[in-house]
Protein backbone atom coordinates (compact mmCIF):
# COMPACT_ATOMS: atom_id res chain seq x y z
CA UNK A 1 0.00 0.00 0.00
CA UNK A 2 1.36 3.70 -0.99
CA UNK A 3 1.98 5.47 1.77
CA UNK A 4 1.40 9.74 2.78
CA UNK A 5 4.87 10.17 1.82
CA UNK A 6 5.19 8.13 -1.54
CA UNK A 7 1.97 10.19 -3.10
CA UNK A 8 3.47 13.41 -2.13
CA UNK A 9 7.04 12.19 -3.45
CA UNK A 10 5.01 11.17 -6.55
CA UNK A 11 3.31 14.89 -6.57
CA UNK A 12 6.67 16.05 -5.91
CA UNK A 13 8.03 14.48 -9.30
CA UNK A 14 4.92 16.23 -10.99
CA UNK A 15 5.56 19.83 -10.16
CA UNK A 16 9.10 19.17 -11.20
CA UNK A 17 8.46 17.32 -14.18
CA UNK A 18 9.66 19.60 -17.32
CA UNK A 19 8.17 17.87 -20.51
CA UNK A 20 4.64 16.55 -21.23
CA UNK A 21 6.41 12.53 -21.64
CA UNK A 22 7.84 13.44 -18.03
CA UNK A 23 4.27 14.91 -16.72
CA UNK A 24 2.69 11.74 -18.43
CA UNK A 25 4.66 9.21 -16.79
CA UNK A 26 4.53 10.82 -13.82
CA UNK A 27 1.21 11.34 -13.65
CA UNK A 28 0.06 7.72 -14.41
CA UNK A 29 2.29 6.35 -11.73
CA UNK A 30 0.72 8.42 -9.25
CA UNK A 31 -2.90 7.06 -10.02
CA UNK A 32 -1.34 3.96 -10.09
CA UNK A 33 -0.09 4.39 -6.54
CA UNK A 34 -3.64 6.24 -5.50
CA UNK A 35 -5.58 3.32 -6.30
CA UNK A 36 -3.80 1.24 -3.63
CA UNK A 37 -2.74 4.55 -1.16
CA UNK A 38 -4.99 5.75 1.91
CA UNK A 39 -7.18 8.70 1.28
CA UNK A 40 -9.49 10.88 3.53
CA UNK A 41 -12.97 11.78 2.84
CA UNK A 42 -15.67 13.97 4.86
CA UNK A 43 -19.26 12.87 6.25
CA UNK A 44 -21.68 13.85 8.22
CA UNK A 45 -21.12 14.08 11.83
CA UNK A 46 -22.85 11.49 14.05
CA UNK A 47 -24.33 7.55 13.37
CA UNK A 48 -25.15 6.44 9.92
CA UNK A 49 -27.28 3.65 9.50
CA UNK A 50 -25.93 0.32 9.36
CA UNK A 51 -24.24 -0.68 5.54
CA UNK A 52 -24.43 3.07 4.82
CA UNK A 53 -21.87 5.70 4.07
CA UNK A 54 -22.92 9.54 2.97
CA UNK A 55 -19.90 11.87 1.78
CA UNK A 56 -19.81 15.82 1.91
CA UNK A 57 -19.77 17.66 -1.56
CA UNK A 58 -19.56 20.97 -2.38
CA UNK A 59 -20.36 23.21 -5.14
CA UNK A 60 -17.35 24.96 -7.07
CA UNK A 61 -17.43 28.54 -7.53
CA UNK A 62 -15.68 28.83 -10.54
CA UNK A 63 -18.68 26.62 -12.64
CA UNK A 64 -21.25 25.83 -10.50
CA UNK A 65 -20.41 21.67 -10.27
CA UNK A 66 -21.15 19.73 -7.95
CA UNK A 67 -18.06 17.63 -6.49
CA UNK A 68 -16.92 15.61 -4.10
CA UNK A 69 -13.67 16.18 -1.86
CA UNK A 70 -10.95 13.70 -0.89
CA UNK A 71 -7.49 14.05 0.56
CA UNK A 72 -4.01 12.27 -0.11
CA UNK A 73 -2.90 12.66 3.49
CA UNK A 74 -4.89 13.03 6.73
CA UNK A 75 -3.73 16.72 7.52
CA UNK A 76 -5.05 18.14 4.59
CA UNK A 77 -8.36 16.58 5.77
CA UNK A 78 -8.25 17.81 8.72
CA UNK A 79 -7.54 21.76 8.32
CA UNK A 80 -10.26 22.60 8.81
CA UNK A 81 -12.47 19.93 10.25
CA UNK A 82 -15.64 21.82 11.22
CA UNK A 83 -17.70 20.11 14.20
CA UNK A 84 -20.46 18.75 11.56
CA UNK A 85 -18.05 16.76 10.01
CA UNK A 86 -16.45 13.65 10.44
CA UNK A 87 -12.99 11.77 9.03
CA UNK A 88 -13.72 8.95 7.05
CA UNK A 89 -10.54 6.74 5.69
CA UNK A 90 -10.89 4.39 3.20
CA UNK A 91 -8.16 3.44 0.07
CA UNK A 92 -8.98 5.02 -3.14
CA UNK A 93 -9.90 2.19 -5.15
CA UNK A 94 -12.91 1.79 -2.81
CA UNK A 95 -13.62 5.06 -2.47
CA UNK A 96 -14.11 5.28 -6.54
CA UNK A 97 -15.86 2.43 -6.22
CA UNK A 98 -18.28 3.51 -3.99
CA UNK A 99 -18.44 6.94 -5.36
CA UNK A 100 -19.36 6.01 -8.90
CA UNK A 101 -21.27 8.48 -10.78
CA UNK A 102 -19.59 11.52 -8.85
CA UNK A 103 -17.43 13.67 -9.59
CA UNK A 104 -14.37 14.24 -7.42
CA UNK A 105 -11.92 16.61 -6.80
CA UNK A 106 -8.82 15.36 -4.78
CA UNK A 107 -6.98 18.11 -2.61
CA UNK A 108 -9.78 20.74 -3.07
CA UNK A 109 -7.11 23.41 -1.18
CA UNK A 110 -4.08 22.16 -3.09
CA UNK A 111 -3.84 20.71 -6.43
CA UNK A 112 -7.64 20.87 -7.20
CA UNK A 113 -7.43 17.87 -9.67
CA UNK A 114 -11.04 17.16 -10.71
CA UNK A 115 -11.55 13.09 -11.72
CA UNK A 116 -14.63 12.87 -13.64
CA UNK A 117 -16.95 9.78 -13.45
CA UNK A 118 -15.63 8.41 -16.56
CA UNK A 119 -11.91 9.06 -15.75
CA UNK A 120 -13.06 7.14 -12.45
CA UNK A 121 -14.33 4.07 -14.51
CA UNK A 122 -11.16 4.22 -16.51
CA UNK A 123 -8.74 4.09 -13.23
CA UNK A 124 -10.59 1.03 -12.00
CA UNK A 125 -10.47 -0.89 -15.28
CA UNK A 126 -6.83 0.12 -15.63
CA UNK A 127 -6.63 2.32 -18.45
CA UNK A 128 -4.98 5.39 -18.48
CA UNK A 129 -6.27 9.05 -18.24
CA UNK A 130 -4.62 10.97 -20.77
CA UNK A 131 -2.69 13.66 -19.95
CA UNK A 132 -1.92 17.01 -21.47
CA UNK A 133 -0.22 20.33 -20.40
CA UNK A 134 -1.76 23.72 -20.36
CA UNK A 135 -0.15 27.02 -22.36
CA UNK A 136 -1.08 30.30 -23.51
CA UNK A 137 -1.76 30.86 -27.36
CA UNK A 138 -4.32 33.49 -28.59
CA UNK A 139 -6.13 32.48 -31.07
CA UNK A 140 -5.80 36.29 -32.60
CA UNK A 141 -2.24 35.42 -33.25
CA UNK A 142 -2.79 32.26 -35.15
CA UNK A 143 -3.39 33.76 -38.77
CA UNK A 144 -1.75 31.39 -40.79
CA UNK A 145 -3.13 28.01 -41.48
CA UNK A 146 -4.75 24.85 -43.83
CA UNK A 147 -7.00 22.36 -43.90
CA UNK A 148 -4.77 18.86 -42.14
CA UNK A 149 -2.21 17.73 -44.49
CA UNK A 150 -1.62 14.74 -42.59
CA UNK A 151 -4.24 11.93 -42.06
CA UNK A 152 -6.57 13.15 -39.80
CA UNK A 153 -9.83 10.91 -40.52
CA UNK A 154 -8.44 8.33 -37.04
CA UNK A 155 -8.84 11.50 -34.86
CA UNK A 156 -12.18 12.83 -36.37
CA UNK A 157 -13.61 9.54 -35.71
CA UNK A 158 -12.68 9.53 -32.10
CA UNK A 159 -13.68 13.37 -31.51
CA UNK A 160 -17.14 12.80 -33.14
CA UNK A 161 -17.80 9.47 -30.86
CA UNK A 162 -16.31 11.80 -27.86
CA UNK A 163 -18.74 14.62 -29.34
CA UNK A 164 -21.78 12.68 -29.73
CA UNK A 165 -22.07 12.09 -25.87
CA UNK A 166 -21.49 15.76 -25.22
CA UNK A 167 -24.84 17.50 -25.40
CA UNK A 168 -23.13 21.07 -24.95
CA UNK A 169 -20.54 20.97 -27.62
CA UNK A 170 -22.06 22.57 -30.66
CA UNK A 171 -19.11 22.54 -33.43
CA UNK A 172 -15.56 20.97 -33.59
CA UNK A 173 -12.76 22.40 -35.82
CA UNK A 174 -9.35 21.39 -37.04
CA UNK A 175 -6.59 23.15 -38.57
CA UNK A 176 -2.88 22.46 -39.41
CA UNK A 177 -0.90 25.93 -37.95
CA UNK A 178 2.36 27.32 -37.34
CA UNK A 179 3.61 28.84 -34.30
CA UNK A 180 2.95 32.44 -34.15
CA UNK A 181 6.46 34.50 -35.22
CA UNK A 182 8.84 34.56 -32.49
CA UNK A 183 8.15 31.14 -30.68
CA UNK A 184 9.92 27.76 -31.89
CA UNK A 185 8.97 26.86 -35.10
CA UNK A 186 6.57 23.45 -35.34
CA UNK A 187 3.53 22.74 -37.10
CA UNK A 188 0.98 21.19 -34.91
CA UNK A 189 -3.37 20.43 -35.26
CA UNK A 190 -5.11 23.10 -33.41
CA UNK A 191 -8.76 21.26 -32.79
CA UNK A 192 -11.07 24.16 -31.37
CA UNK A 193 -14.14 22.89 -29.58
CA UNK A 194 -17.31 25.31 -29.52
CA UNK A 195 -19.27 24.95 -25.91
CA UNK A 196 -20.30 26.54 -23.19
CA UNK A 197 -17.13 27.91 -21.18
CA UNK A 198 -18.04 26.48 -17.76
CA UNK A 199 -18.05 23.10 -19.60
CA UNK A 200 -14.34 24.06 -20.69
CA UNK A 201 -12.34 21.51 -17.93
CA UNK A 202 -14.90 18.40 -18.24
CA UNK A 203 -14.55 18.48 -22.20
CA UNK A 204 -10.60 19.01 -21.86
CA UNK A 205 -10.94 15.86 -19.34
CA UNK A 206 -12.97 14.35 -22.03
CA UNK A 207 -11.03 14.76 -25.09
CA UNK A 208 -8.11 13.65 -23.17
CA UNK A 209 -9.60 10.18 -21.95
CA UNK A 210 -11.27 9.32 -25.68
CA UNK A 211 -7.55 9.79 -27.15
CA UNK A 212 -5.88 8.14 -24.62
CA UNK A 213 -8.58 5.13 -25.05
CA UNK A 214 -8.91 5.14 -28.22
CA UNK A 215 -5.36 5.99 -29.55
CA UNK A 216 -5.23 7.29 -32.93
CA UNK A 217 -2.63 7.91 -35.34
CA UNK A 218 -1.26 11.16 -34.79
CA UNK A 219 1.76 13.05 -37.40
CA UNK A 220 1.57 15.82 -35.70
CA UNK A 221 1.52 17.25 -32.47
CA UNK A 222 -2.42 18.04 -31.30
CA UNK A 223 -3.25 21.34 -29.58
CA UNK A 224 -7.23 21.59 -28.01
CA UNK A 225 -8.44 25.08 -27.08
CA UNK A 226 -12.16 25.95 -25.60
CA UNK A 227 -14.15 28.42 -27.32
CA UNK A 228 -17.10 30.08 -25.53
CA UNK A 229 -20.35 29.77 -27.44
CA UNK A 230 -20.86 33.55 -26.76
CA UNK A 231 -17.59 34.40 -28.70
CA UNK A 232 -17.04 35.46 -32.31
CA UNK A 233 -15.63 32.61 -34.16
CA UNK A 234 -11.53 32.75 -34.52
CA UNK A 235 -10.83 33.76 -37.72
CA UNK A 236 -8.43 30.80 -38.07
CA UNK A 237 -11.24 28.54 -38.50
CA UNK A 238 -12.26 29.54 -41.78
CA UNK A 239 -8.79 28.19 -42.39
CA UNK A 240 -9.54 24.59 -41.68
CA UNK A 241 -12.48 22.17 -41.92
CA UNK A 242 -15.37 21.91 -39.63
CA UNK A 243 -16.21 18.34 -38.51
CA UNK A 244 -18.45 18.65 -36.17
CA UNK A 245 -21.84 20.76 -35.80
CA UNK A 246 -23.80 23.00 -38.18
Amino acid sequence: MASSSKLEALLEVIRGAKTAAAIARAEDAFFVALLDATVYAHRPSGPLPPGRIRFIQFRRPDNGQTVLPFFTDQAQAEVPLSPDRALISMTGRELFELTRGATLMMNPNREQATLYPAEVEALLAGRPLGNFTRETLPLTRLVDGRPPSVPADELIHVLRDCFALEATVRAGYLVEVQRPPGEPEETFLLLIVVAPTQHAERLLHAISLALATSKPSLSLPLTVGLHGVDEELPKICDRGIQFYGT
